[in-house]
């Protein structure tokens, strides 16, 4: 096709006719539009047929007419003085009456045609402004109007040459040629509704980010190829090396095949007893940690996919800890369930920073792209998900963090193309019971569009109180005492609870109250006799500074063996999350080799935060912990006793935790303001004190926990609404602070997240994509000049600095200049100097 006007142009010159380009992306958009044709019409009343999904094709060819502008054109030339971009130029042609009169007749005549597609001939402008918006953010009215062009016109007018107006007609009689079904009579009409508008602006995205990959879609080779053929094979490939097209086969193996025992009664459950109607599009599972969740959650999903209800899966963590310890396991459960062609694949671990694909690690390479270190294409093609976070989801199973799933819920660039990658997995949620009400909130409006699109969720909790449940499932809030009432474990979706059996014995776990938050040094004898007595202890702190703190004044301890101490390659060091990443992976391999499961006995200490508590299958004689709220406790406790051993050693073979509280009375934090200002987190890490009032008194009036039978009551007890406004006078300051806070979190949230408005209204404020899925910041996640070597001898290339570290204002430099010291290395940011030891990230000045 000889076409004066390009649409994509190589480093070296070449290019790619715009025409072709726009067929690429037009019929990956139409091979998408069938994968997901039920998911899109669940957003319009229409039901939509091939000719309508031929229309919405015509539509998506139409996402690059901006190029056609000659200011775009002219940056074929590098000696142009005067270019242009193509987006907002393009709403201009659509909206500007000076250019509407430079119309060819060939356009006019199309358009007309195509505004009777819509319910509304409005609408139609409102899809093309959708196509347009395919780098990701939307083009809203706001933006248009604020952008800087006043003269817009002048790039649509012909010069040296060229009229972009021919390059207008060009894609005019190409639709029609290559779309005939299209303009086929009768065909009822699109409504597109906000939702369908923003499905198919995400289904748009997706395709243009397939269509402009040359190892899909290499430039035209000569002026004989039929790019029509062409475009509609290399799109059906494209979709299945990437995974977005399932295998024929999706029959999974026997449970008993898959995990290499037979199920308990919560898998059997999820297995082959819940009925997999609309009812159960969102379940709810609830059980001790420890009870075979994973294994349940992925049965789940094996029947599901096999009857055609999903195409993938998203196991969304709530750390990149958790999630990086969870993929090992997910990927060999794929693995057995399937045989070779029947598998879908890749399975990605999709955690910036540990990205895995298959069990392999991908690797960055100069251009920018991610490689395996031997790839060939077959390989790369199959990385494609991987290579950038933004297409995780695109991957038919992928591990990570519940950010990921979020983002697709959130005002930031392509959060729909997330969206609609999303929409054809079951999406296992993790852990819920740790959401404070911003993530709940998110993750509420998370659920609920990708329930209305017809998609499947799966919530997996140790125990999820009322007050988080019915927000979840849209229900009444059941009063306390109901709430106690209901089974457990259970299982819980629209229409009903199903009791479930509970696994094996009950364990009775001896709880003691140690007034020592603010004084290591009386808990130090406690763990001499513990490690004299060969027992393995687990101490969890709230914060970081309190772990190293404690580790430090167990070293000066003379009478505490330091043999006793855990280690990672012979030195002494805690467990937390302010390592980098490459010593993270190291200490969480080494804490699960010294505590893990069938791991030998022998006294050991290991001393860490919140790390500890979340998916690491580690297991001690003796818990101590800091005071925290009761479902997170219900976590820790998990970690104790955990696997049946017969070598515990005397004084230990009962589990039994010893919680640090306050020597005071907890009400005795609160400031004047009604914020709790306690040690050990009580306050900047767990803000809601009444929470942690109703712990105390608990723990107080009951010495013996009995496990799973008291979660119900544990968590109600410390979370329901009706146990929280029982709270004596001096909580009033508290709970008034607490329910603003709450508040203005939740309204926060909603702030952030997708409106269900029309696409030219949508507006994402924050040109800065900083959105953030956790409320507060997260920090800097900044790359060294030069990588060091860590105390632990991993390669460190890059250090998260906590926001809260740094003052405002203070803008984050390119890279790090970080210098060796006799312990680690040490850098500076601004007048500030940090330091990295074997105790991790430190702040000097603290």
């Amino acid at each position: 096709m000889n076409s004066h006007f390009w649409g994509k142009l190589s480093s070296c010159g070449r290019i790619h006719p715009l025409v072709d380009h726009a067929l690429d992306v037009a019929w990956v958009f139409h091979s998408l539009a069938a994968r997901f044709r039920a998911r899109l019409s669940a957003t319009t009343a229409t039901h939509l047929s091939e000719a309508h999904l031929h229309r919405l094709s015509a539509v998506a060819f139409l996402h690059d007419l901006g190029k056609c502008n000659r200011g775009f054109q002219a940056k074929r030339d590098p000696n142009a003085k005067e270019t242009a971009g193509h987006v907002f130029e393009a709403v201009a042609f659509l909206l500007d009456e000076g250019i509407h009169k430079r119309w060819p007749k060939a356009w006019t005549e199309l358009i007309e045609e195509m505004s009777a597609w819509f319910a509304d001939e409005d609408e139609l402008w409102t899809m093309l402004i959708a196509a347009i918006s395919h780098h990701g953010r939307p083009v809203s009215e706001r933006d248009y109007r604020a952008w800087g062009d006043r003269n817009p016109a002048r790039w649509w007018q012909p010069q040296n040459g060229l009229d972009p107006m021919q390059g207008i007609e060009e894609l005019a009689h190409t639709i029609r040629a290559v779309f005939p079904e299209a303009f086929a009579a009768d065909i009822p009409p699109i409504t597109a509704t906000p939702a369908f508008q923003q499905r198919f602006a995400g289904m748009v995205m997706l395709a243009d980010w397939i269509g402009s990959d040359t190892q899909f879609f290499p430039y035209r080779q000569s002026e004989a190829e039929d790019r029509l053929v062409f475009a509609k094979e290399a799109a059906q490939h494209a979709l299945r090396a990437i995974g977005l097209m399932p295998p024929e086969s999706r029959r999974p193996h026997t449970f008993q095949d898959v995990f290499g025992f037979g199920p308990n009664p919560l898998q059997l459950a999820l297995a082959q007893d819940l009925s997999s109607d609309d009812a159960c599009r969102l379940v709810l599972v609830e059980s001790d940690t420890g009870s075979g969740k994973t294994e349940a959650a992925l049965a789940w999903f094996f029947r599901l996919y096999a009857e055609g209800m999903v195409e993938g899966l998203y196991f969304a963590l709530p750390t990149r800890v958790a999630a990086r310890e969870l993929y090992g396991r997910v990927l060999r459960a794929i693995e057995h369930a399937f045989d070779d062609d029947a598998r879908p694949q890749p399975v990605l671990l999709a955690v910036p920073g540990y990205v895995r694909v298959d069990g392999e690690p991908v690797l960055p390479d100069p251009e920018g792209r991610l490689w395996d270190d031997d790839t060939k294409a077959r390989q790369r093609e199959r990385i494609w998900a991987a290579e950038r976070p933004k297409r995780f989801l695109a991957a038919p199973i992928a591990v990570g963090t519940i950010d990921q799933a979020l983002l697709s819920v959130l005002q930031v660039k392509h959060a729909l193309l997330r969206s609609v990658c999303l929409d054809r997995h079951l999406l296992v949620v993790d852990e819920v019971h740790a959401s404070d009400p911003y993530m709940r909130e998110e993750l509420c409006t998370l659920l609920r569009g990708h329930l209305a699109r017809g998609g499947w969720a799966l919530l997996l909790s140790a125990t999820l109180g009322e007050a988080a449940r019915s927000e979840f499932f849209e229900s009444q809030t059941l009063p306390l005492a109901q709430a106690i009432e209901r089974p457990y474990p259970s299982l819980t979706t629209r229409s009903r609870e199903h009791p479930v059996a509970a696994r094996g014995a009950s364990r009775r776990i001896e709880v003691a109250l140690f007034p020592t938050l603010a004084d290591d040094a009386s808990l130090l004898p406690e763990l001499k006799t513990a490690l004299a007595a060969g027992a393995r202890v687990l101490v969890v702190c709230n914060t970081v500074a309190r772990a190293n703190a404690l580790l430090r004044a167990v070293e000066q301890n003379d009478a505490i063996s330091k043999d006793a101490l855990f280690a990672v390659n012979g030195i002494i060091c805690p467990h937390h999350g302010r390592f980098a990443r490459a010593d993270r992976e190291v200490l969480d391999a080494a804490v699960s080799a010294r505590l893990g499961k069938d791991t030998p006995a022998g006294p050991v200490l290991v001393v860490g935060t919140q790390t500890l508590e979340q998916s690491l299958d580690i297991d001690a004689d003796w818990l101590i912990t800091d005071l925290c709220p009761m479902d997170v406790l219900l976590q820790r406790l998990g970690r104790l006793h955990r696997h049946p051993r017969s070598t515990r050693p005397e004084g230990y073979t009962t589990p039994r935790v010893l919680v640090r509280i306050p020597e005071g009375e907890l009400a005795s934090f609160v400031g004047k303001g009604g914020q709790l200002h306690g040690p050990a987190g009580l306050g900047p890490v767990y803000a809601d004190g009444r929470v942690l009032q109703r712990t105390l008194d608990v723990l107080r009036e009951r010495s013996i926990l009995t496990i799973p039978e008291d979660n119900r009551f544990l968590v109600e007890y410390t979370t329901h609404p009706d146990a929280l406004s029982t709270l004596g006078e001096a909580w009033k300051p508290h709970v008034q602070w607490i329910e603003g806070s709450v508040l203005s979190e939740i309204r926060q949230a909603m702030a952030s997240t997708l409106k269900d408005a029309p696409f030219w209204d949508l507006h994402y404020p924050d040109k800065s994509e900083r959105v953030l899925t956790r409320l507060g910041e997260q920090g800097w996640d900044l790359p060294l000049a030069t990588p060091v070597a860590s105390p632990f001898g991993a390669i460190v290339d890059r250090i998260v600095i906590p926001a809260q570290w740094l003052p405002d204002g203070l803008n984050p430099p390119e890279c790090i200049e970080a210098g060796y010291t006799a312990k680690g290395f040490a850098f500076a940011l601004g007048a500030h100097r940090f330091r990295y030891t074997r105790f991790g990230l430190e702040k000097e000045d603290d």
